[in-house]
């Protein structure tokens, strides 16, 4: 019985783990060890890892590239994977690196996926929608 209660807690924390792309006010919220930041210039903060490798990002999520100007300061973060809007938090909307939400005034995207492994190479991801950002 001693042993059951601190298992009990150690299995309720692990369950209760922060996912990327979940809401944060700081870093902490996202990981108490430092391996996910809070990024708060998304709408209601967004747990994610920057600067991830191809094909590292945890499950449930993919990297992705944002293309900086110049392009040389583009860099990577994990965001969460989606099917579809249901999928993702208000104020976020599901899409692919061709959405024209993700393209600049001459059409070039703004993101690209990182991953190598073909099953992600075309996958989704929750993104700030400027559509629903003043909701």
């Amino acid at each position: 019985m001693r042993f059951f209660l601190p298992l009990a807690f150690a299995l309720l924390g692990f369950a209760c783990a922060p996912s990327i792309g979940d809401s944060c006010e700081s870093s902490v919220d996202c990981s108490v060890n430092g391996s996910r930041i809070c990024d708060l210039a998304q709408p209601g903060g967004y747990c994610t890892i920057r600067n991830c490798d191809p094909d590292t990002c945890p499950g449930g999520s993919v990297c992705v590239e944002w293309r900086g100007i110049p392009d040389r300061t583009a860099t990577t973060f994990c965001m969460d994977r989606c099917g579809g809007d249901g999928d993702c938090r208000r104020q976020y909307s599901c899409m692919g690196v061709d959405d024209p939400r993700l393209q600049d005034v001459d059409g070039t995207p703004l993101a690209q996926i990182a991953d190598l492994d073909e099953r992600r190479a075309d996958a989704r991801f929750c993104v700030a929608d400027p559509d629903l950002v003043d909701e």
